[in-house]
C-alpha cells in the first residue's frame, strides 16, 4: 500500500514537471514565431557623428548601415519590423535617437541588457562584453579593436582597413545575441520580468 502511494506520488510529480516543462516550451516556440526582436550595435565619434549601425534579427539576418545608407529613412525601416524587444549595450539608442532626431524608446521596448545583466547577477566581476564573451567561452576572431577602440575609429577611414572594421561589428553584434540567450536561460529569465527594465 505504501508502495503504491509512493509510486502514485512519484508519477505526479513527473507529470507535474512535463506539463511546466512544456508549458514553457511553447511559450518560447510561441514568442520566436509571433515576434520579431531586434539586436543592435553603433560606432560613433564623441561627441555625436554616428558612422556604423550594425543590427541583427537573429544569428542568420544580420546587416550593416554605413556611409550612404545609414540614412533616416533605413533606420526606420531597421525598427518597422520589430515587434518583440530592441536589445542592445550601452547609450546605443540615445546615440541613434540624437543623431536622428527620433523617439524610439516611447515606441519601442528598448532594453539595455547590461542593466538586465546587472541586475540578475551583481556578482559579475566585469561586465565588459569581452569579459562577457571570455565567461560564456564565446569565441571572436577580431580582438585587437577589444584593446584599443580608438585603433578602430582610425581604422574606419582607412579603406584596405574597413572589412576588418565591419567584421569586428559584426561580432559585437551576434556575441551580444548569444551571450543574452544563454544569459537568459541561465537565470530562466522571461520576457514579463523586463518591464521595469525597459528604457525610459
Amino acid at each position: 500500500m505504501q508502495n503504491e502511494i509512493i509510486k502514485n506520488n512519484i508519477i505526479l510529480l513527473i507529470k507535474k514537471r512535463l506539463k511546466a516543462f512544456i508549458i514553457k516550451l511553447f511559450n518560447v516556440i510561441l514568442y520566436k514565431i509571433i515576434f520579431m526582436d531586434l539586436y543592435l550595435d553603433c560606432e560613433w565619434q564623441i561627441p555625436n557623428k554616428l558612422f556604423l549601425i550594425g543590427f541583427a534579427y537573429n544569428q542568420k539576418d544580420f546587416f550593416q548601415l554605413y556611409d550612404h545608407s545609414l540614412t533616416l529613412d533605413n533606420v526606420v525601416k531597421m525598427f518597422s519590423l520589430v515587434d518583440g524587444c530592441v536589445y542592445f549595450y550601452g547609450p546605443d539608442i540615445a546615440i541613434i535617437e540624437k543623431y536622428f532626431e527620433i523617439d524610439i524608446r516611447n515606441t519601442h521596448r528598448c532594453i539595455n541588457l547590461i542593466r538586465v545583466f546587472k541586475y540578475f547577477n551583481p556578482y559579475l566581476s566585469s561586465y565588459k562584453l569581452k569579459c562577457l564573451e571570455w565567461h560564456y567561452g564565446i569565441k571572436r576572431e577580431s580582438v585587437a579593436y577589444k584593446v584599443n577602440i580608438f585603433q578602430f575609429l582610425r581604422d574606419w577611414y582607412k579603406p584596405e582597413k574597413r572589412k576588418q572594421c565591419l567584421k569586428y561589428n559584426k561580432e559585437d553584434v551576434i556575441n551580444l545575441i548569444k551571450i543574452k540567450k544563454i544569459f537568459f536561460s541561465e537565470h530562466n529569465i522571461k520576457q514579463n520580468m523586463l518591464d521595469n527594465m525597459l528604457l525610459k
